[in-house]
């Protein structure tokens, strides 16, 4: 059993070689899913007390690198950058959430869900300067928290609102699912950033494709490609978890 875990957490640190604080994810659509599930209570900017007023949803954009992003200052790992490479969506400042270019990236269910009031989407033009103290700061350190050994298990426990996958590069390996835990640590040095995960090895590939895990009252789990059929009865006695998959870990 012991040889078992270790050799678990060997997978995740191969998987986390190359990772600096920065997350491509592999579309808009996913970038606009993560910015919307990134705003109740109980989520990844939140739970720092960001990510903007409920009205007022902010899509930065980096003219310089041409990308979306996200930055999620973490208590002691410095800035978590969530970004997606591509061309602005518009030229405006401002779009109201019924604007036609949301229903190019959104379900009708998506968005009925997602736009609970009346917001608005900022699209300020910003290039971040994080990376230009990089050079000589120290490199972050990765901690696992749990190692979860099913889906069932990590959803019950951790109830993470998203979860990020590292797919597999073959069939035959395994993906590599997980979620930032964001209880405060006090780092031993007072430069060094420490970032905590909850992690799931998942041999059996279940997030192929899969964009939502639904944990409903038994505990038991659905994978849904998409949001249909879900009524609002569903939204109150089940929890829902969105699986953003992961493009790279470079750094634009």
């Amino acid at each position: 059993m012991m040889e078992e875990f270790q050799q678990k957490l060997e997978i995740a640190k191969r998987y986390f070689e190359n990772f600096k604080n920065y997350i491509e994810l592999e579309n808009f659509r996913d970038f606009l899913l993560f910015v919307l599930n990134s705003q109740v209570s109980s989520n990844i900017l939140q739970q720092l007390g960001i990510g903007g007023g409920k009205d007022v949803l902010n899509l930065p954009y980096n003219p310089l690198f041409k990308m979306y992003y996200q930055k999620v200052n973490l208590i002691s790992a410095g800035a978590l950058i969530i970004y997606v490479k591509t061309d602005p969506i518009s030229d405006e400042f401002i779009l109201d959430k019924d604007d036609p270019i949301f229903k190019e990236y959104l379900r009708p269910n998506e968005r009925e869900l997602a736009f609970r009031g009346k917001e608005k989407f900022l699209i300020p033009k910003i290039s971040d300067c994080t990376f230009l103290s990089e050079k000589n700061s120290n490199p972050i350190t990765l901690k696992f928290d749990d190692l979860y050994y099913d889906m069932k298990s990590f959803m019950a426990v951790a109830e993470p609102n998203i979860l990020f996958v590292r797919d597999a590069p073959s069939e035959s390996d395994p993906d590599l699912v997980f979620a930032f835990n964001l209880m405060p640590e006090m780092p031993g040095k007072s430069d060094e950033k420490v970032l905590k995960l909850d992690l799931l090895i998942d041999s059996e590939h279940k997030t192929k494709n899969i964009k939502y895990i639904k944990r409903e009252e038994d505990y038991e789990l659905k994978y849904l490609e998409n949001l249909t059929n879900i009524t609002h009865a569903d939204i109150f006695k089940s929890a829902f978890s969105l699986i953003l998959h992961i493009k790279s870990f470079e750094k634009p």
